[in-house]
C-alpha cells in the first residue's frame, strides 16, 4: 500500500510515466530503455538506430571489419579472463583451449553476419591470418597493462544525471581491480593489385593520438570505476598503449567528457519530451543523412532506404 501525503506526489508520478511513454516509439514500437556510451555521437544516426524496428536494423550489412574486432577481441577475453558477463550471467571461462574458442567465435561470426558481397568474402578469408597475429598481441597488451591481475570482461556499469529519464549504460572490455582496458582494434585493409583482379590485406596503421571519441567512451567507465584507465590500439603488426599521463586520459579531461557526454543525452531526452516521442518531428531537428555516403550508409538494403527516407520526408524514389 502506498500512502500520499499530497497531491504533488501523485503529480509527480503521473508526469515521469508520461515522459517515459515518449519513448515507446522507438525501437519499432518496443520503446527505448537505455542509452549507450557511444549514443551522444550524432542525433542523425542515433534517430536511424533506434528508430527502426530490430529487424530491420539487424539486416544492416555489415563488412568483415566489425567481425574481425569481434572474432579478436572476444578470443582474447574467453582466454585471458577468468569471469566474462553476458547480460545477467557470470560466467566463469574454464576453457583456455586457443584452437577450440577461436573456432567457436568464428563460427559465431559467420553466423551472425554474412558477407556483403564477392569483395568482402574475399577478406573474411584472408583475415583469418591477421586475427590469430592481432590476438597475440592483445595479449601482449593485457601483459603490460595488467601483468598478473585476475581479469573480468564485458561487465555492465551505469550511470546518469538525474534529471535523465534512463540510464546510460555499458560494458567494460577489460577490468581488474586496479585498472580498465577498452580494446580498439585495426583490421587490415582490402586493396586490389594494380593492373590485376587480385585483392591483398594491407596493415593499417595504428594512431599516435587516442581517437576523441574512444577517449569519450573510456570517461564514462572511468566515471563509473574510478580505476586507472587504458585504451589500446593493436593490429597484426603492434599496438600502441594510452594511459592517464596523456591528456585526452587525464582525470580532468575525461570528467569533462562524461559531463558533455551526460548534458548532450539529456538535452536528447528533453527534445525527445519537447516532441512527444514524434519521430517525424524529431527528425527535423536532425541533419538528414547523406544515404550516399561512402562507409555509414552505403550497404542499405531497400527496406532501410525507404523507412530512413519516410522518416525524415526525403523524396522515396
Amino acid at each position: 500500500m502506498v500512502f500520499l501525503f499530497d497531491n504533488k506526489l501523485i503529480y509527480v508520478i503521473c508526469i515521469e510515466k508520461q515522459m517515459k511513454e515518449y519513448f515507446n516509439n522507438f525501437n519499432g514500437g518496443k520503446g527505448l530503455d537505455h542509452w549507450s556510451p557511444s549514443s551522444s555521437q550524432n542525433f542523425t544516426r542515433l534517430l536511424i538506430n533506434y528508430s527502426l524496428p530490430q529487424e530491420v536494423r539487424r539486416s544492416f550489412k555489415i563488412r568483415y571489419k566489425a567481425p574481425f574486432g569481434n572474432l579478436t577481441n572476444n578470443t582474447a577475453q574467453r582466454l585471458k579472463c577468468e569471469i566474462l558477463y553476458e547480460g545477467d550471467k557470470k560466467i566463469q571461462l574454464a576453457n583456455k583451449d586457443y584452437d577450440d574458442v577461436f573456432n567457436q567465435e568464428l563460427t559465431k561470426i559467420n553466423k551472425d553476419s554474412e558477407p556483403v558481397d564477392d569483395k568482402d568474402n574475399i577478406a573474411r578469408e584472408a583475415m583469418l591470418e591477421a586475427a590469430h597475429q592481432t590476438i597475440q598481441n592483445i595479449f601482449k597488451v593485457l601483459q603490460e597493462i595488467f601483468g598478473n591481475e585476475k581479469l573480468v570482461a564485458e561487465r555492465y556499469v551505469a550511470s546518469k544525471l538525474k534529471e535523465m529519464i534512463h540510464d546510460i549504460i555499458g560494458r567494460i572490455d577489460y577490468e581488474s581491480n586496479s585498472a580498465i582496458g577498452e580494446a580498439k582494434t585495426k583490421p587490415p585493409t582490402l586493396r586490389k593489385k594494380k593492373g590485376k583482379d587480385e585483392y591483398y590485406l594491407a596493415t593499417t596503421n595504428l594512431p599516435t593520438e587516442p581517437d576523441t571519441l574512444h577517449a569519450s567512451q573510456v570517461s564514462f567507465y572511468y566515471h563509473c570505476t574510478k580505476r586507472k584507465p587504458f585504451l589500446f590500439y593493436v593490429n597484426e603488426k603492434d599496438y600502441i598503449i594510452f594511459d592517464d599521463s596523456h591528456e585526452l586520459l587525464s582525470k580532468d579531461y575525461l570528467e569533462e567528457q562524461y559531463n558533455l557526454m551526460t548534458k548532450k543525452l539529456l538535452s536528447w531526452e528533453q527534445l525527445i519530451i519537447f516532441c512527444k516521442g514524434d519521430l517525424n518531428k524529431l527528425a527535423h531537428f536532425a541533419e538528414p543523412p547523406e544515404l550516399n555516403h561512402p562507409f555509414y550508409y552505403r550497404d542499405l538494403i531497400q527496406q532501410q532506404k525507404q523507412q530512413i527516407k519516410q522518416l525524415w520526408g526525403l523524396d522515396a524514389n
